[in-house]
């Protein structure tokens, strides 16, 4: 995982080892067979399948070298002197501008002839954004740094969202004959390991260099991870878009959206399932914010504990992958999100009673595998509900409603924290979850038929 330039080839060995030196001398001794195999499409898979798992494997290790940003960008807001509020805002700018954007950008990558190159664009661009970020905190007075960060960081939100309203359609059409839960569970777990990896070497940054110049150099290594990923997610090959669902070039915007809402409005069981989604992505939103304040301001816990917490989150996620994978094979995806998200919801509660800091670090491990189980089911149950050829349209709707949900933090974080302290708002959060969990468990599991096109027909 790269740190600085000079340590970027430490995945690239990796990625390389695992994927294309299985057969050299002693490989069978040290398992890399076994391991370039997890990088590489199922048996039977077609050369189109085989092509995108190669690439999507090889992209998520690298993205989840820079998903370790996660842990300390607001961490670094925090010790930079923000506000609540301001620490709030890093988790929820991607929502607020998602609300205003994901419609629109989904609306317009609907009517493109293929989603694959606004997907790599909304990737490299908001990765970008921690060497930016970076150079601001190097550059700008110590009163307007936070202010230029959450500058930077809510341009980025507008890259982010692009990524966000194509993602599900890019991995659909990856997942191809093999399974959404077969990719889903196999590129997240390398994902994991390699946030897991990544998280332990910048926690040794964090501790040995002085701030801010270590949190300085790791986010210049995730923009420079970014570019290196950029590489592998360009390359996936997906289906153009019917020319059915893409509409005719000449229907005006206001015809576009009409249709856009018939359309919608017709599908029940997918506003059923964004309802239930809602509930429960205000809880999971809601708790973003509140776990890193209650680790500075409550547990005041060292970069290390921090770092050390993050890995176990990490590492249980891989055992949670191979986990609800094999439950959905016995009991079905409805089971593993009623099950997944009843979990989950539970964690910010248990957290608010917890002080020893050993007993958090295992804490966010049992979490990280009920959030698994979630992060898979939801994008399968999403997937089975959204009509074909018009994932993009959907999926930008979907996204908005996990952005409004999201958005809400920065104004209930600051009251509740204020009123209930960090945790009682941990307590709150657990209890909306619970019900979004409760209202998973009565949803009926039925997929959604083909609509009709989008066009003058649909929007009268």
């Amino acid at each position: 995982p790269s740190l600085r330039p000079g340590d970027a080839g430490a995945t690239y060995v990796i990625s390389r080892w695992a994927g294309g030196l299985g057969a050299g001398e002693g490989a069978s001794v040290l398992g890399v067979r076994a391991v370039g195999r997890y990088f590489e499409a199922p048996e039977g898979a077609s050369e189109v399948e085989r092509h995108n798992f190669h690439h999507a494997f090889r992209e998520s290790a690298l993205i989840g070298v820079i998903n370790a940003s996660i842990a300390f960008l607001p961490v670094f807001v925090a010790r930079l002197g923000g506000t609540n509020f301001e620490v709030s805002l890093i988790t929820s700018l991607p929502s607020l501008t998602g609300v205003l954007l994901a419609i629109p950008l989904g609306t317009f990558m609907q009517t493109r002839r293929n989603i694959m190159p606004w997907y790599a664009r909304g990737r490299i661009g908001s990765q970008l954004s921690y060497g930016l970020i970076a150079l601001a905190s190097m550059m700008l007075p110590a009163d307007r740094v936070v202010l230029g960060i959450l500058a930077v960081y809510a341009g980025a939100t507008v890259f982010q969202t692009a990524t966000n309203v194509s993602f599900n359609i890019v991995m659909d059409a990856t997942a191809g004959t093999q399974g959404r839960f077969e990719l889903m569970s196999r590129r997240w777990s390398i994902m994991g390991a390699a946030q897991a990896l990544s998280l332990l070497i910048v926690g040794a940054v964090l501790a040995r260099l002085p701030f801010p110049l270590n949190y300085q150099l790791i986010f210049v290594g995730f923009a420079l991870t970014g570019v290196w990923a950029y590489q592998y997610g360009s390359k996936i090959r997906v289906p153009d878009h019917p020319h059915t669902a893409r509409g005719d070039a000449g229907t005006s915007a206001l015809v576009r959206v009409r249709g856009i809402a018939s359309l919608v409005a017709a599908e029940r069981v997918f506003l059923g399932f964004e309802v239930r989604r809602f509930v429960y992505a205000m809880s999971a939103t809601l708790t973003l914010p509140l776990v890193p304040l209650y680790y500075v301001r409550v547990l005041h816990a060292p970069d290390q504990w921090i770092a050390f917490m993050a890995t176990a989150q990490t590492l249980s996620l891989l055992i949670g992958y191979a986990l609800w994978r094999h439950q959905a094979k016995r009991r079905g995806a409805r089971f593993v999100l009623a099950a997944a998200t009843g979990g989950s919801a539970l964690y910010p509660a248990i957290l608010s009673v917890t002080t020893a800091l050993p007993l958090v670090a295992l804490l966010a491990g049992v979490a990280a595998v009920f959030t698994s189980g979630v992060n898979l089911a939801i994008f399968d149950r999403l997937m089975s509900k959204v009509p074909a050829g018009y994932g993009v349209t959907f999926n930008s709707i979907d996204t908005t409603v996990v952005y409004v949900a999201g958005s809400l933090p920065p104004l209930l974080v600051p009251v509740l924290a204020a009123q209930l302290g960090i945790s009682g708002a941990l307590v709150v959060s657990s209890a909306i979850g619970l019900a979004g969990a409760v209202l998973f468990a009565l949803d009926r599991d039925r997929a959604a038929p083909v609509a009709e096109p989008i066009g003058v027909e649909a929007a009268e």
